[in-house]
């Protein structure tokens, strides 16, 4: 009879344990995580004109200056730090020459500058853009607050914090 109790409590815990891992309202959490740090997006009559690109992200008197890189280059174009490629290229550009474009809005594929620690308060991002001249086409700063991403579901932790700005054709620089 001992035997039996020491053997039933143990299998009892187990039971409740694995009951709760599958309950129905249960949502699994992986090690899926998403970088900090702050996308751009620039229209492509600007991006045609611009061969170097510089982000400054400034808080707390710290500021990073993150390599921005505008699209992805082809494998036969090399990656130059600080001379990021830019394409007009569409991100929703189809194989098809048939097939409509789906996307209203012309704006490159977005670049990515991963900034470690970015914190989920304002914080002064400063762009500029210049041309195969060396000649400044574009150099404006905005405040943003950087949102946490949840790459795994509301109901599991944050990833990193992100912020996404577009550069129109005007010459505007906006949060998205």
């Amino acid at each position: 009879m001992r035997q039996s109790v020491a053997l039933a409590v143990p299998l009892a815990a187990l039971a409740l344990v694995t009951a709760c891992g599958f309950a129905g309202d249960t949502h699994p959490c992986t090690l899926t995580d998403s970088p900090a740090g702050i996308r751009v997006e620039i229209d492509p009559d600007l991006a045609s004109r611009v061969v170097a690109a510089t982000l400054t992200a400034c808080w707390d008197g710290t500021c990073r200056k993150p390599t921005l890189q505008l699209r992805q280059t082809r494998s036969d174009e090399p990656a130059v730090p600080g001379n990021p490629v830019m394409t007009t290229e569409s991100a929703t550009a189809t194989e098809d020459p048939a097939a409509a474009p789906h996307a209203p809005e012309r704006f490159v594929w977005p670049g990515f500058a991963e900034v470690r620690d970015l914190p989920g308060k304002p914080v002064r991002v400063t762009l500029v853009f210049k041309n195969e001249r060396g000649a400044t086409v574009f150099d404006r700063q905005i405040t943003v607050t950087p949102q946490p991403t949840y790459p795994n579901g509301r109901k599991c932790s944050p990833g990193g914090h992100q912020a996404h700005l577009r550069v129109t054709g005007e010459g505007s620089l906006i949060p998205r």
